[in-house]
């Protein structure tokens, strides 16, 4: 199972042969070949990786579920687009290096080496301000999450779409969790960091 519908994301678990899955969404990746021939489509599972379809007994050679919903393009272009920031992320599932650097794990998953703002609340206030801010809809794949916290200092997370969202304090440290796991749930945005470096 991949971070993202092609060969070349992280791998970061297996499926057995022949075990059950729910099918949330699909989208196009890299041709693979396997044992229900060779397919271009990729299947995102419910616990947010993705499997190819070469691969799950689906009764068609084409699409069984909606399409996946990606996130539009930020005014300023990432050194790294949604799937290779998810890639990122999920490499580094398990790790508690990122505590309390929440925003600081968004950006570097997207390229950054710093995201230009302290906290993910101001980075929030200004994602705000300036009209990115959605607060309906789940989270299309890709985009960035934010939520006010106890603490005042904001939380931010990388949604993977289909109501889920990968990031930083799951459980101690870089998880995958639901959107809505933490409290006080903000609105989603696309990957927008205007002062990163």
């Amino acid at each position: 199972m991949r971070a993202a519908p092609g060969t070349s994301y992280d791998a970061w678990t297996t499926v057995a042969d022949g075990a059950t899955v729910t099918i949330v969404c699909q989208t196009e990746g890299t041709a693979v070949t396997g044992t229900y021939g060779t397919s271009t489509v990729w299947d995102m599972l419910s616990n947010g990786g993705f499997v190819s379809d070469a691969y799950v007994n689906t009764g068609s050679d084409g699409y069984v579920e909606n399409a996946c919903a990606y996130v539009g393009s930020p005014a300023r272009a990432n050194p790294r687009g949604a799937n290779a920031a998810i890639s990122w992320a999920f490499a580094r599932l398990g790790s508690a290096s990122y505590e309390n650097l929440c925003l600081a794990f968004t950006a570097q998953a997207y390229g950054w080496s710093y995201s230009g703002w302290n906290t993910a609340e101001i980075g929030g206030d200004w994602i705000q301000a300036n009209g990115y801010l959605h607060t309906s809809g789940i989270p299309p794949r890709g985009a960035l999450v934010w939520y006010h916290n106890s603490a005042g200092t904001g939380h931010v997370a990388i949604s993977l779409g289909e109501g889920k969202v990968i990031g930083t304090s799951v459980n101690g440290g870089v998880g995958v969790a639901s959107y809505t796991a933490h409290v006080s749930y903000r609105g989603w945005s696309v990957a927008q960091y205007p002062v990163a470096g």
